[in-house]
């Protein structure tokens, strides 16, 4: 990733990471695995296909460390691969709703309205779209569990927008 020309930095790196403890309280799931795929899921988040290039070079990188289970490698790098595709697996679709929980955290509306900033988007625009967004993303998680431990959060970011909007009529 390279810092500043991303919105996904190592904060949401380590927010996923979070998020990744918290599901594996209520659900399961290999520990190691999923929080490997954590720290390295867009890795190469800049290039076309991030997901695939990121899985192929955490392949290489993790098959360099020799303490590293060379039988977790494989199931690391699928997940990578498959994180903004769709899952298949009960692992890809864990961490898959731990990515998209980020979305709802305040660096993720932060993060969310720089990017409607850089595409031209009136913050008014902005406001009603992100609704759209942050309910499209809600309804796409796949784990009740994930729905549940974001509820409020969830209700939080469409009440901030909906205050945005307000500041319009």
């Amino acid at each position: 990733m390279q810092e500043g020309k991303t919105y996904h930095d190592f904060a949401h790196v380590m927010g996923v990471y979070k998020n990744v403890e918290k599901l594996l309280k209520y659900e399961a799931g290999n520990r190691t695995v999923l929080l490997t795929a954590a720290l390295f899921h867009d890795v190469k988040r800049g290039a076309k296909n991030h997901g695939t290039n990121g899985a192929i070079f955490v392949k290489k990188l993790l098959a360099s460390i020799p303490e590293f289970p060379q039988n977790l490698i494989e199931p690391v790098a699928e997940i990578i691969e498959a994180h903004d595709k769709n899952q298949k697996t009960k692992e890809e679709k864990l961490f898959s709703d731990a990515d998209t929980m980020d979305a709802f955290s305040n660096l993720g509306i932060i993060r969310s309205f720089m990017m409607y900033a850089k595409e031209g988007f009136s913050l008014e625009n902005a406001s009603y779209d992100y609704i759209g967004l942050i309910d499209r993303f809600y309804k796409e998680l796949h784990t009740k569990t994930a729905k549940k431990l974001i509820a409020n959060d969830y209700q939080k970011c469409k009440a901030f927008a909906k205050n945005l909007m307000q500041c319009y009529r």
